[in-house]
């Protein structure tokens, strides 16, 4: 029940546009959940109410923290307010909108966990192994050179959506980034390794008529508790130079790269003002 949550973030996750995953999230959160586990017709009842109370407050509460937050980091970049520091601040409310949108769902996921039986946990947690264990195995086919490839690939299209044409200097601070970066797919894998083997454990618990759904709230707030000292330093290391990078990025940029990322953000608050409706 855990990936329920996920469907609030429908907007960062899926290649379709903002409006349409938000105003099909009902049917797109099915279509998620039958990858891990099938609901049976009392179980999709529950999740049809709790998604509708989800989204409405979504909708009424958190919609309008994102057009807000986009205004603030547009007249940023207008005033040229924008260092490493103020990037660093902008990440942080980007964590916290997940951050409230967990702390609003997890009470009522801990309340539909019982609902679940022995044998869909045990499904679902086999599922989740299965999906770990593909994505491993088209990692190790990729050599170095391909990896780098899309990764420089992947990298310059999403400037390219936000800034339009990137230019050679900019071209060179993605490839400077990519020699930054830390890999630490291992240590994510490992990570969610343990945390997944703690929620089976506690899930089954539960649904075995224990009393654990303290430790399941407590699990689904503070999963990142389960990361090793090792993968935090790394992701610390990472963080800071991505945000190096952006900041790079942002001295950068040519005048007709400035507007047309402004008009991105624009059409984004009217995506998501049109939605807030």
């Amino acid at each position: 029940m855990k990936k329920h949550c996920l469907i609030l973030l429908f907007i960062l996750l899926t290649g379709c546009s903002t409006k349409f995953a938000y105003k099909n999230a009902d049917w797109l959160a099915y279509w998620y959940v039958d990858d891990y586990v099938s609901l049976n017709d009392a179980q999709e009842d529950l999740l049809d109410e709790h998604l509708k109370t989800w989204l409405d407050w979504h909708k009424n509460s958190e919609l309008p923290a994102y057009i807000a937050h986009l205004k603030q980091i547009k007249i940023d970049i207008e005033q040229g307010n924008i260092t490493p520091a103020r990037i660093a601040y902008h990440n942080d409310k980007v964590i916290a909108h997940w951050h409230s949108v967990r702390a609003e769902i997890v009470p009522d996921l801990v309340s539909l966990a019982p609902n679940l039986s022995e044998k869909q946990v045990n499904t679902l947690f086999v599922e989740l192994a299965e999906k770990e264990k593909e994505k491993q195995k088209k990692r190790a086919k990729l050599s170095d050179e391909k990896r780098q490839k899309r990764w420089f690939t992947r990298t310059e299209k999403s400037l390219e959506n936000w800034l339009g044409d990137i230019t050679s200097s900019q071209n060179k601070m993605v490839k400077s980034l990519y020699l930054a970066q830390s890999p630490s797919s291992h240590l994510w894998s490992n990570y969610r390794a343990r945390y997944q083997t703690s929620l089976k454990s506690v899930l089954l618990n539960i649904v075995s008529g224990g009393n654990d759904r303290g430790k399941l709230k407590s699990l689904l707030l503070n999963p990142e508790t389960f990361r090793s000292d090792e993968l935090n330093k790394l992701n610390e290391q990472n963080r800071q130079s991505y945000h190096d990078f952006l900041y790079g990025v942002f001295l950068s940029l040519t005048e007709k790269q400035k507007q047309h990322l402004l008009s991105e953000i624009d059409d984004l608050i009217d995506d998501i003002s049109e939605l807030s409706q």
